[in-house]
């Protein structure tokens, strides 16, 4: 997947007031980076993400994903193109009350006909995230970092192209925000691009590149 964005600007009203969440954003992520997207709360990472998604449309600039703009299709075709190809890992808590923990993770593999069983690949990620023990448990009676893992399944259980993490391992103990590290290594490893918001120090100098935003403009670009 080759995902170049251009020019993005988010505008929100305060008051009488304007103020840019995301302002004239421009990169490219080139297939298999590993991208973590660094700044303090309210720097413009969740609303940039959601944007890259086609969750959130720009007041201007365009998303291109192999040279398509993502805000040329319609709502059907960005919602297929989400469930396809990109994991999305939301921060807070995103997953559906009257599901068990494993029918959470399953729901996007039959959101469009695939070949394959989403009972066994869904197991074998709980096994990877170390909640195999919870995979009958609803969402009101798991953990903050339980449910965080739970999320994770859910984001990789169509084995996507490019993954957009927010703040992953928030609530997550160190132990298990490594293990967490360590499955997003192998994916990478194995060609999966990572745009990743966090405030994890020691997360965002793993990756291959830091971006910062701060009030909404990216201002660097290191490693």
């Amino acid at each position: 997947m080759r995902l170049e964005i251009r020019h993005l600007t988010k505008r929100y009203r305060r008051g009488q007031t304007h103020f840019d969440a995301v302002y004239n954003v421009s990169f490219s992520l080139a297939e298999g980076a590993f991208v973590s997207l660094i700044g303090r709360s309210g720097s413009g990472k969740t609303t940039l993400l959601n944007m890259v998604i086609g969750l959130l449309g720009p007041d201007s600039g365009e998303v291109l994903v192999d040279g398509i703009n993502l805000f040329s299709l319609d709502d059907r075709q960005r919602s297929d193109f989400r469930n396809a190809r990109v994991g999305y890992i939301p921060q807070g808590r995103s997953l559906l009350g009257n599901l068990t923990a494993l029918g959470n993770a399953r729901l996007p593999f039959h959101l469009q006909r695939r070949s394959g069983d989403s009972l066994q690949k869904a197991r074998e990620l709980f096994v990877q995230l170390g909640i195999s023990h919870l995979e009958n448990s609803y969402p009101a009676e798991l953990s903050g970092g339980e449910l965080r893992r739970v999320a994770l399944a859910r984001a990789l259980i169509n084995s996507p192209e490019l993954i957009l993490a927010d703040e992953p391992t928030s609530d997550l103990d160190i132990g298990t925000a490594r293990e967490i590290w360590e499955l997003f290594a192998r994916l990478n490893a194995q060609g999966v691009a990572f745009l990743m918001a966090t405030h994890d120090v020691e997360l965002s100098r793993r990756g291959n590149a830091i971006w910062e935003l701060h009030s909404g403009q990216l201002t660097q670009e290191t490693k």
